[in-house]
């Protein structure tokens, strides 16, 4: 594993390894293109900036989220770095699979000084909550899924509550070490403190984080047309449903086009198909500029790490 992280640490693997990545979120982004005169027909441009500021906060909430993680199990990282590792992993979800989101997180990871136990325990936790929060959020449309969605977003919870309980998630972590062959000697404790308050303080992270998103979604809506603020709680919901969904189908890139038909399903009933679709894609556009600036900024902020590491 020491030359994987030689090659994968070198600049230029790592410069190519993001072109990559951004030529994958262009393309995804380009999928939409036909629909860009129309966009801009339409659209509001002020509630275009609001949309654009609500992702934003969205964004470094996450990263605030991921931090308050780390710092709880005891990793030495600053927001900074957190934000590096988050910003460049968000980016391997626009590659098939969402194999390189992991992938990334756990290399970025461990280049940051996060050990095994730290870095396993923070991406479980991180991701249970994160799913345990879009389902809570996903509630008031429970109703109009399908039978087999409507039981798993009723059953996630529980299964998602389990997984993340002390004792289990040290089994499943040391599991984990064993199968890689990682272990020597007895595996590293998970810290002190991983209960209900712990727990409460990420989630509530979390729905700020999708309250953001929803409001975000809510603005390009009110971009093509009156919406009535009573529709965010709906609004939230779908985009919260869809995100969820579409990161659990590992054959769609960042879940491309889940999220959109999905919430435009359950939208068009109510604003009309067209401002549900033209909503959904501007905030697609959206999402996929702050991730491109985001992985851009993370990538600047790894490559001064290393200018002050040579110096």
């Amino acid at each position: 594993m020491n030359w994987l992280r030689r090659i994968a640490g070198h600049p230029a693997v790592k410069a190519a390894y993001f072109l990559l990545l951004v030529a994958a979120a262009v393309v995804y982004l380009y999928r939409w293109w036909d629909r860009v005169p129309e966009l801009l027909s339409h659209l509001e441009p002020i509630w275009t900036a609001a949309s654009l500021g609500a992702t934003l906060l969205a964004g470094l909430t996450y990263n605030l989220t991921q931090y308050t993680i780390y710092h709880h199990l005891g990793a030495s990282v600053s927001f900074w770095t957190t934000f590096r590792i988050i910003s460049i992993s968000q980016l391997g979800k626009y590659l098939p699979g969402k194999v390189m989101f992991a992938g990334n997180y756990y290399l970025l990871s461990k280049e940051a000084g996060v050990n095994n136990m730290q870095v396993g325990a923070s991406f479980v936790i991180s991701q249970a909550l994160w799913m345990l929060t879009a389902c809570l959020c996903g509630l008031p449309i429970l109703a109009l899924l399908n039978p087999t969605l409507r039981f798993t977003v009723l059953l996630l919870p529980l299964a998602l509550a389990l997984l993340i309980h002390p004792r289990l998630l040290a089994c499943l972590l040391r599991l984990g070490q064993r199968v890689a062959g990682r272990v020597k000697g007895e595996p590293l404790p998970l810290p002190e403190g991983l209960g209900a308050l712990f727990y409460l303080q990420v989630a509530f992270l979390y729905l700020v984080n999708w309250g953001l998103a929803g409001l975000a979604a809510w603005f390009c809506l009110r971009a093509f047309g009156v919406v009535r603020l009573e529709l965010l709680p709906l609004t939230l919901a779908a985009v919260a449903i869809g995100t969820l969904i579409g990161f659990v189908a590992l054959f769609a890139p960042v879940g491309l086009g889940i999220r959109e038909g999905l919430g435009t399903v359950i939208l068009a009933p109510i604003v009309g198909s067209e401002v549900a679709l033209l909503g959904l894609t501007l905030l697609r556009g959206i999402t996929v500029a702050v991730d491109l600036g985001f992985g851009g900024l993370g990538l600047l902020l790894g490559r001064q790490r290393c200018r002050r590491q040579d110096g």
